[in-house]
């Protein structure tokens, strides 16, 4: 009997995990499917001229795959679970990359035959046969499916996206709260201390208080601790508990909330409706203090059918939010900040586990001889504590150091099977919560290694290569689109915010390692991208060739190669495959030699590449001009030392981003300017948005008239381009950089021009002078409306107003190098109230003393003072730059000392200095005549000091 339950149990976490699959691949398939049906549309518009033949059928084929689309959205809609289910939407995923691995095949080979010249419409009749065949094949497959689907007795419905999920309701049941049951508290008694203190305040009205955090970091940890507080239980006359959920039913909710409320409420709740039950809880609540505690809210939706139930009360009465997304927080109370909750330090990681490993050794740590697993354990659970006692729970009944070893050695094996895959599986919540369009930006994070400050700018030019962002309502554009996905996957608690610009937008961002985990699971189910890595590739040691395996048969539309610290010679490709669409290198150690014939190979085998990044790369021989053959590339990044660009290379029409920037290498120096060489074929790339130049080329010669989409120029040398008018085609430019701008002519022409005037949209502007010239008159600048970020590498001359009224009152950033100033420009600078970023550079500034006054740079956090050659004294007076973060000091020799006003400034975290006198620094040293000003200071850094000999 008892082997007959356990095999029933088997059998049903089977069925469960079946189902759970089921409805994943139904989810993810209609990802994909509409993702080409929108790629179809773009197609339309943008390949007009080449599918002028196969239009009918191109749009044949997006109104099946349209059908189909609304069948995934109705039977996940509709809960179906059957075996036939999987393969079924396998062959709909296939059948829609096919479709698309077809029209971009043709759109290729009509442009190749086109420049090649003869036959033109012969060989594109010939062309355009063949992929009729072959659509006419793919649209009897999706006819085919469309009988099948029918067996399903699933008819057409509307747009709306279908949110059910047996696997929800599983995993909600598994992680149900009870208030009553408070589960280990570790590394929270802070939080909690001020949570009760927010909740206590005395307000007039009820106020909503959130807690905010991704899945598994303890936020009904942390309200259930709160709910429990002696404090709490004294202050509020009633206290109650909700658990919301994707699943639950408002009704419901409000029911549970009345009952513990009021014991006396009867059965007469069942027969009411649920816009009487709420005014009842309105009512119960209307004259009594109270708080009220709604767990793991999902939604506004949910916030606005539940918000009318509130009074505000007796004056100090509170609503307990705990949700995974912070817009929802922001939603339902604007004027209360989200408490958001942090992940465990190393510490608090091993004492959770210890309590959960060793419970009868509670509170007392783990027995001698466990403590060399501190750091692993650590790395593997990221500091979540719901993967931190899921692992002890494993531990729990080892409690022999080698089976430790052995369990801790096969810990991968855990994450597919057992309790730690019930951890991916709630954190799977989050994912399954997502629109189509943002399942996809999150799984393409996987393509970045592990513990990697993604760059915000790049991802978001990636994500609008590929086809991820719609074109945009009137007015915004389509890197604007973007940020706003990245803003709601970092508010829904799936990525980490990273550093911020000047502007308090995100330079860079995260994935826990749990969640990566997640998406990478989730993205190689989908064959949505594949890793190479150590593990997968081969390595030739002799040589230091790393060898990728071939993708002759791979099904992924997306690569990432992820190379090792170690150094590698080169690295070759065993074979290519024409469906892989992106392929990016990660290289973090030294560059790597590529041959021009390994590129012409690759350039063969990726035909159909719509992203190419390749990190780290010296080109021998120089790019290949088989590069042309990319006609679909969108997005094309060498991070490298190329011979040469060959013209070629301008029949990327389609290209959109441009990225050519240098890296520093031992073997070649970034001032070699002869080594760099790019053709004058830029004009012809009109779809072109944003353009990295490499910073030691000469490109004073290139037209740029034609690129009326471009958004960002960096590293143009300035020529004869400025003054023919080239800047003012750019109307769409917001990030410009100028280099060697040679005479005043060219610098008024750039200063004169539309893209410098009151109707821009310069956010970033940086200008170059050469040869100890000074500029003339920066008084346009004053009316730039949006221009943030200002760098100006010059003199300034005397003719400027030292009130610096050129500087627009919007300015967050400001560089000055050899600026020459010869009157003090703190006076006016911090009279700015939004600078937050002050680089003043190389002979900015040749005056012998410096005043920053009394609540002068109200917003500064980061200054930085260098090589101020003649600087002797600097004051700071008390109260300035009350929010200054970061100071650095380099190369001011003659400053005797810091300021005493340094000591007031208690924001101050890190202080640097460099290339300062000996002397300078003993001040600063403990026991040092200066070091009561700085001992506050967390961090000190003194590099390079200067001996007197030196000075």
């Amino acid at each position: 009997m008892r082997y007959e339950n356990k095999q029933r149990e088997a059998e049903t976490e089977m069925k469960e995990e079946e189902e759970e699959e089921e409805e994943e691949d139904l989810k993810m398939a209609e990802s994909v499917v509409s993702f080409v049906v929108e790629r179809f549309a773009d197609l339309l518009i943008q390949e007009a001229d080449i599918l002028y033949g196969a239009t009918g059928q191109v749009q044949k084929l997006q109104t099946e795959m349209k059908h189909i689309q609304r069948f995934l959205k109705d039977a996940d809609a509709k809960e179906i679970r059957d075996e036939r289910v999987r393969n079924l939407v396998a062959e709909i995923r296939d059948a829609s990359y096919d479709a698309e691995d077809v029209i971009d095949t043709f759109i290729l080979e009509v442009a190749t035959r086109r420049r090649r010249g003869g036959l033109q419409r012969i060989n594109e009749w010939m062309a355009l046969h063949k992929v009729g065949t072959k659509m006419e094949a793919i649209q009897a497959r999706i006819h085919d499916l469309t009988k099948v689907i029918q067996t399903f007795g699933i008819r057409n419905i509307g747009e709306g996206e279908g949110t059910s999920s047996t696997n929800e309701s599983r995993q909600e049941l598994i992680r149900r709260s009870y208030p009553h049951i408070v589960d280990d508290f570790i590394g929270l008694k802070s939080d909690s201390k001020a949570l009760v203190e927010m909740l206590i305040k005395e307000d007039i009205r009820y106020r909503v208080v959130s807690i905010v955090g991704m899945g598994g970091l303890g936020k009904t940890t942390l309200a259930k601790e709160v709910y429990n507080h002696g404090v709490i239980r004294h202050h509020f006359d009633f206290i109650a508990w909700g658990l919301i959920s994707q699943q639950s039913r408002m009704r419901d909710v409000i029911q549970g909330i009345l009952k513990m409320l009021d014991k006396s409420i009867n059965e007469e709740m069942e027969i009411i409706t649920e816009e009487e039950l709420v005014e009842k809880l309105y009512k119960f609540l209307e004259k009594r203090r109270y708080l009220v505690v709604l767990d793991d809210i999902w939604s506004t939706d949910a916030w606005d059918r539940l918000k009318h139930a509130f009074p505000n009360g007796k004056a100090g009465s509170k609503v307990l939010l705990t949700t995974r997304n912070r817009e929802v927080a922001a939603y339902a109370d604007p004027l209360s900040v989200p408490y958001e909750l942090r992940y465990l330090n190393e510490d608090e990681s091993w004492e959770l586990l210890c309590n959960k490993a060793f419970p009868e050794n509670l509170g007392k740590g783990c027995p001698p001889g466990f403590e060399k697993f501190r750091r692993e354990i650590g790395q593997i659970c990221g500091g979540l504590p719901l993967a931190v006692v899921v692992v002890g729970g494993l531990l729990a009944t080892k409690k022999d150091i080698f089976e430790w070893e052995r369990v801790l050695s096969n810990i991968s094996l855990h994450l597919n099977k057992g309790k730690l895959h019930q951890v991916l599986g709630i954190l799977a919540l989050s994912y399954n919560d997502l629109p189509y369009h943002l399942k996809l930006c999150f799984l393409y994070l996987g393509m970045f290694p592990d513990d990697f400050a993604i760059p915000v700018g790049r991802l978001i030019r990636l994500w609008i290569a590929e086809g991820f962002i719609p074109q945009p309502q009137l007015g915004e554009t389509m890197e604007e689109v973007a940020e706003q996905y990245l803003v709601e996957l970092i508010d829904r608690c799936m990525v980490q915010a990273g550093e911020r610009s000047s502007t308090r937008s995100f330079k860079t961002c995260r994935v826990q390692d749990l969640m990566r985990d997640l998406c990478l699971s989730k993205a190689t189910e989908e064959n949505f991208l594949g890793i190479f890595n150590q593990g997968n590739m081969m390595v030739d040691t002799s040589s230091s060739v790393v060898v990728v395996p071939s993708l002759a048969t791979a099904k992924a539309r997306r690569y990432a190669i992820h190379f090792a610290e170690q150094r590698y010679d080169t690295y070759l490709f065993e074979g290519g495959a024409s469906n892989v669409r992106s392929l990016l290198s990660f290289v973090p150690g030294f560059s790597i030699q590529l041959k021009e014939k390994q590129l012409k190979k690759m350039f063969k085998d990726f035909k159909l590449l719509r992203v190419l990044e390749l990190e780290k790369v010296e080109v021998e021989g120089g790019i290949p001009t088989q590069i042309e053959h990319l006609i679909h590339l969108r997005y094309l990044r060498l991070e490298g030392m190329c011979i040469d660009l060959p013209r070629s290379i301008g029949n990327l029409r389609n290209l959109q981003t441009l990225d050519l920037r240098l890296f520093r290498t031992r073997r070649v120096r970034i001032t070699d300017t002869k080594r760099i060489r790019i053709p004058d074929v830029i004009w012809k790339m009109e779809q072109l948005r944003h353009l990295y130049l490499p910073i030691t080329s000469n490109t004073a010669h290139l037209r740029i008239d034609t690129l009326t989409n471009l958004q960002t120029l960096k590293h143009a040398q300035a020529g004869s381009w400025i003054e023919k008018g080239h800047l003012a085609k750019l109307s769409n430019i917001r990030n410009l950089r100028i280099k060697d701008i040679s005479s005043t002519e060219q610098v008024k022409a750039v200063l004169e021009s539309p893209v410098v005037g009151p109707d821009c949209r310069l956010y970033s502007l940086n200008l170059e002078l050469k040869d100890e010239m000074t500029f003339p008159s920066l008084t346009p600048l004053s009316g730039c409306p949006r221009l943030s970020k200002l760098s100006l590498y010059g003199r300034i001359g005397n003719h400027e107003p030292h009130h610096y009224d050129f500087l627009p009152p919007i300015l967050s950033k400001l560089t000055l190098t050899c600026s020459k100033l010869e009157q003090d420009p703190m006076a006016m600078l911090e009279k700015m109230p939004n600078l937050r970023i002050l680089y003043m550079g190389t002979n900015s500034y040749i005056g012998k003393v410096m005043i920053c006054s009394a609540q002068g740079f109200p917003k500064l956090e980061f200054l930085q003072l260098e090589d101020f050659y003649g600087l002797e004294e600097w004051r700071v007076d008390g109260g300035a730059m009350p929010r200054l973060r970061h100071l650095g000091i380099n190369g001011c020799r003659n400053l005797r000392m810091v300021p005493e006003g340094l000591r007031f400034i208690n924001t101050l975290r890190e202080l640097d200095i460099r290339q300062m006198p000996a002397a300078f620094e003993d001040r600063l040293r403990e026991g040092g005549a200066d070091y009561y000003k700085v001992q506050y200071i967390p961090s000190i850094t003194t590099l390079d000091t200067l001996h007197e000999e030196e000075m």
